[in-house]
């Protein structure tokens, strides 16, 4: 195989040519055998073609009826109709709903009639055929809300056409004391003649017949010249065979018969071919396909695929090759693929090894520039992060010391001792090395910072702290509920004459977050100093002297866990802030 492989494409030719001469009788004796099937299943597949269209048209019907009932049994002014008792006021309903079902009617020519009739008895039409729709109430049960067939009705005297019925139950649907109750029922009359011009729109293959049955009744029929005598009985027989063909004697002719069920009209359409008309037609059609077979074969189809394979084989295992490359496994660049094959195929495989290597070389000086990239991003944030924790305002403990020098003076040990121990347990917990502490030990040193402040303004200060049990072990960013309250204090309460309520509250959300709120009852502040402080938590400057620690707080939040947590503040001018800090909380 290799030696052949390497004789010229000419030589190759030939070869294959001569092979190709022993295997043409066998094909041609395996054509003939299957040459009637073929036209039978070409005859199958265009009636299945055209069924398909007729059953799309019927599904169409029967989607758009059912849409159209929903629509106008359920409008307010039908439901009026239905649900009012006073004759005059019904009267004055049933005008407005024949003016609804007129619009209906003139954008669906189809829709021969609309009926609408309510549990009481009255009624109100377009062409006042009640009798229709009286048949379909009686049939359908009292809580059933779906759309129902009605069947199919030949003739009407004063409708002309043949007619499809279609009915459904309707509920009250107001809020009163009968909704959902049975309170009425809508008929829809649909002409059959959108369907028949569907059928009459195809050319038919040769005496192909067609059968419409609906409710075990022939509704419609194209027969041709030679259409069988089949009466509903037997259509009804061959309704069992399904959509694939049958051979079927009829009157000692043979037919192909196939049947398609068409479950919206609880019905079927059923084919007839005759046979004899279809192997006439193939008489010339196979001596044609003889000559074609011998010519295509011997010409193009095996030398083609042949040449193919020599072309073929060896790129399916670039392919495969090159697959392997796209799952991510570098160790492949590493490696080369040998394809054997014409000059051209070899010149493909030279070239794509010196890509290979090119890509490897390429692949290693990513690598190494994205993780320098990487760990310099990484040595940023840390920075960053520890530039920011390490912003403490120094004011606070100025104040607190004063503070407690003139507590010293004035009243004595005790309250010393407090705002002392308070602060010690500031000062311990703010040098501890932990980045993240519970939420239960942030609120303790929250707690003794209040302490201070009560020491400072007696009186003034009143604090209030509600928080679940099950958020109280949550993990946290140290120090970020303090400096919310320090801002509240400092800039919420102490300019407020008689001082005010500090609130904090810790609470689950359903989207697995926690959200902290610390509300103070202060001065608050304008809609214009708002909207800066907004645009400064949204801002990346780390220069921003204005707000320092809430600033801080929302910068250590985003840098931590993402751009979609952090703080959102509201005030209001004399009323006082509210601040809200969202965290996500840790897989459980």
């Amino acid at each position: 195989m290799k030696a052949f492989n390497k004789l010229s494409i000419r030589t190759q030719v030939l070869a294959i040519g001569a092979i190709l001469l022993a295997v043409i009788p066998l094909i041609s004796i395996m054509a003939f055998r299957h040459s009637s099937e073929v036209i039978v299943n070409q005859n199958t597949q265009y009636n299945m073609e055209l069924v398909s269209n007729l059953k799309h048209r019927v599904s169409d019907n029967y989607a758009k009826i059912s849409s159209i009932m929903i629509n106008l049994g359920y409008d307010t002014t039908v439901q009026e109709f239905l649900a009012e008792s006073d004759y005059l006021r019904t009267y004055e309903l049933a005008q407005k709903v024949n003016s609804l079902m007129g619009v209906i009617k003139s954008t669906n020519p189809d829709i021969i009639d609309i009926i609408i009739v309510n549990a009481m008895g009255k009624h109100t039409s377009l062409t006042g055929k009640i009798r229709m729709a009286q048949g379909m109430v009686n049939e359908v049960s009292e809580r059933d809300a779906r759309v129902h067939y009605g069947g199919f009705i030949h003739d009407d005297p004063l409708l002309i056409n043949d007619m499809f019925l279609f009915g459904m139950n309707l509920f009250a649907s107001r809020d009163t004391y009968r909704y959902g109750e049975k309170i009425g029922f809508i008929t829809i009359v649909l002409d059959t003649e959108s369907i028949q011009s569907e059928i009459e729109k195809f050319p038919r293959l040769s005496g192909t017949s067609i059968y419409l049955r609906t409710n075990g009744e022939l509704a419609f029929t194209n027969e041709g010249g030679f259409a069988p005598d089949l009466d509903e009985k037997q259509l009804g027989l061959y309704s069992n065979y399904g959509e694939r063909a049958v051979i079927e004697k009829i009157d000692g002719k043979s037919y192909a018969i196939q049947s398609f069920a068409l479950p919206e009209i609880n019905g079927d359409i059923t084919s007839a071919v005759p046979i004899g008309i279809l192997i006439k037609e193939l008489e010339g059609l196979k001596r044609t396909s003889y000559l074609m077979l011998i010519v295509m074969l011997a010409l193009v189809t095996i030398p083609y695929s042949v040449l193919m394979m020599n072309i073929l084989r060896p790129l399916g295992k670039l392919i495969a090759f090159m697959k392997r490359l796209k799952s991510g496994n570098l160790e492949v660049l590493h490696t080369k693929v040998e394809l054997e094959g014409y000059a051209e195929i070899e010149v493909i495989s030279t070239q794509f090894n010196t890509m290979l290597n090119r890509i490897n070389d390429l692949t290693q000086q990513l690598l190494e520039t994205t993780g320098d990239l990487y760990q310099a991003d990484i040595e940023r944030q840390r920075a960053e992060l520890s530039f920011l924790q390490s912003q403490i305002n120094p004011h606070f403990l100025s104040n607190t010391l004063d503070a407690i020098k003139g507590i010293a003076i004035v009243k004595g040990n005790q309250e010393i001792y407090q705002m002392t121990a308070a602060l010690s347990r500031m000062l311990r917990y703010s040098i501890k090395g932990a980045n993240e502490v519970r939420l239960e030990d942030e609120l303790k040193i929250v707690s003794s910072y209040i302490t201070i402040h009560q020491g400072r303004f007696p009186g003034r200060i009143q604090f209030e702290q509600y928080t679940s049990d099950e958020l109280l072990g949550v993990l946290i960013p140290k120090m970020i509920i303090q400096p919310l309250v320090e801002n509240a204090m400092t800039h919420g309460l102490e300019p407020h004459a008689s001082g005010g309520k500090v609130v904090i509250l810790a609470e689950l959300h359903e989207d697995h977050h926690m959200e902290i709120t610390v509300t103070d009852n202060g001065v608050g502040m304008e809609p214009e100093r708002l909207t800066q402080l907004r645009g400064t938590l949204r801002s990346r400057d780390r220069n921003a002297n204005e707000h320092i620690g809430i600033k801080n707080v929302n910068d250590r939040i985003r840098l931590h866990y993402g751009d979609n947590y952090g703080i959102e503040i509201n005030s209001w001018l004399g009323s006082g802030t509210v601040v809200r800090v969202r965290l996500p909380l840790p897989p459980a």
